[in-house]
């Protein structure tokens, strides 16, 4: 149910980063979310052209949360805060690069195996 959707700057990472980037990024979100891991999905997207505060020569990123349910403030601000220094770490990439969007979504506007969460 819970989705990570990392869109970065780089044409491409080591495998190492990129399976670090999707465990990692599992387990802050299902951590965060109180959701089972078997749910969540995370989407590593390259080479995308940026430009952050009229500069397209630096490393960026945009990262996607989005879940089934809720999102209070306490759990996005924890997530902000976790998923900026996981790309700190892994990728050198400061946190004034990175903008995060978080979305709610009802059961019923998600599918899995053939149905819906409704």
């Amino acid at each position: 149910m819970p989705l990570l959707k990392i869109s970065l700057s780089h044409s491409e990472l080591p495998e190492e980063s990129c399976q670090r980037l999707k465990r990692e990024g599992s387990a802050i979100l299902a951590e965060e979310t109180g959701k089972s891991i078997d749910f969540v999905m995370v989407v590593l997207d390259f080479g995308n052209s940026f430009s952050f505060g009229g500069d397209s020569s630096l490393p960026s990123a945009y990262l996607e949360v989005k879940n089934v349910g809720s999102l209070p403030p306490s759990v996005t601000a924890a997530l902000s805060g976790r998923l900026c220094e996981l790309l700190e770490d892994e990728l050198s990439m400061s946190a004034q690069r990175i903008y995060l969007e978080f979305q709610e979504s009802e059961r019923h506007l998600w599918g899995w195996d053939g149905k819906t969460f409704a």
